[in-house]
């Protein structure tokens, strides 16, 4: 059977219990989608569950999904690299993750070249940095920047301090001088309001420190085959921004992501891939509300069939996340884990325990299988199963 359509849903950071290598980056063991069962009372997502979840989760029997756990090969653990490794790039090397900022060095280097005098420098949580760095940022009117883990830079400004077009300059920059500094990318980030009350805007922006990454991956093999690839805004900046690629600009919660969805899957009829991340879950996560984590999982399942419904038999529906970010687990940054994979399609009507997949490229190398493309290096086709 091969599919006219196969559309992703990312669930960003809904993990299913720690990777066997969780200690390189934490010392706590966590279970996103376990630790937010376990500490909600009568917590249930029947649809999910219907599709494998609970097979994954606990060991429930269940002839007709099509479900297993992928594992994370590369060295990263955010977005960047989650969809990168499901595209088959896979990084070997775990971006920078010093819980410091650049040396002098290297800021002095970004000033001048700038012309600017950065603020902050700080591996921070970013409304603490905004907070903390505010008065100084409209004192000498430039941006604040502060590190994440795995090589994620953040430039932030609020709109009335520097625009944002003049914001995506500086971060376009930044990524280019800190280019041989292990970065993953910088995020142009701005943001309104005021201090213990900012609020960040929907003109974030990602820049690549890394180039041509497109050219081993998934994304160049479409473009020669003219198979449209269908993404939003922010997943086409964590893309490399390819001119191939058709995205839908803005940044969207998971109840406006969603009625994109099926707007899209109305609009695009032909033979293409699409691709879509829900962001809200991973926002929870970072802020340690489980329940508010609950309640999204929830709005997210009660909704799943009417996108269902908008598929048909020449459709493959594969539902996955990229990380985990345990909201019970004291820490700051994302939690190693194991992935849900749910397989999903009107004709497929045989159920299939996928087991413990050795890498995310395995939804690439699907996507290969299905359209006849060049084997990607990396991973083994979820539909040889």
């Amino acid at each position: 059977m091969k599919f006219n359509r196969i559309i992703i849903l990312i669930l960003d950071s809904v993990g299913c219990g720690v990777q066997p290598d969780y200690k390189k980056y934490h010392h706590e063991n966590c279970n996103t989608l376990g630790n937010i069962y376990k500490n909600q009372n009568n917590f249930h997502l029947p649809n999910l569950e219907r599709m494998g979840l609970n097979k994954i989760l606990f060991d429930v029997k269940n002839n007709n999904s099509i479900a297993g756990k992928m594992m994370e090969k590369g060295k990263g653990n955010d977005t960047f690299a989650g969809v990168w490794e499901m595209f088959g790039i896979i990084f070997n090397k775990r971006f920078r993750s010093e819980k410091k900022g650049f040396s002098q060095k290297i800021i002095d280097e970004i000033n001048s070249n700038l012309d600017i005098s950065i603020v902050g420098n700080e591996y921070i949580s970013g409304f603490k940095a905004l907070d903390k760095y505010y008065v100084e940022h409209i004192k000498k009117v430039s941006p604040i920047l502060y590190l994440a883990d795995d090589g994620v830079v953040l430039l932030a400004a609020h709109e009335n301090i520097i625009k944002p077009n003049r914001l995506n300059q500086m971060s376009e920059r930044i990524a280019d001088i800190l280019k041989d500094q292990n970065i993953s990318r910088v995020i142009s980030r701005p943001f309104i309001g005021s201090p213990l009350n900012f609020v960040r805007t929907g003109n974030r922006k990602d820049f690549l420190a890394i180039k041509d990454l497109d050219n081993n991956s998934i994304l160049n093999r479409l473009r020669q085959n003219k198979i449209k690839f269908l993404t939003t805004e922010h997943l086409n900046n964590i893309l490399g921004g390819s001119t191939y690629t058709d995205y839908i600009k803005g940044n969207f919660n998971n109840n406006d992501l969603t009625k994109i969805i099926i707007k899209s899957l109305k609009e695009y009829n032909h033979k293409s891939v699409l691709l879509f991340c829900l962001q809200d879950f991973d926002m929870f996560g970072h802020k340690k509300d489980t329940g508010g984590y609950a309640k999204k999982l929830i709005e997210f399942d009660k909704k799943l069939p009417s996108t269902i419904k908008f598929l048909d038999k020449k459709d493959l529906l594969i539902i996955a996340a990229d990380h985990g970010c345990d909201p019970t687990i004291n820490l700051r940054g994302h939690t190693r884990e194991f992935v849900p994979i749910l397989l999903y399609s009107k004709s497929l009507n045989t159920g299939k325990d996928l087991g413990i997949r050795n890498t995310f490229a395995d939804v690439g190398q699907t996507i290969c299988s299905n359209f006849n493309l060049p084997k990607l290096k990396n991973g083994i086709s979820l539909l040889n199963e």
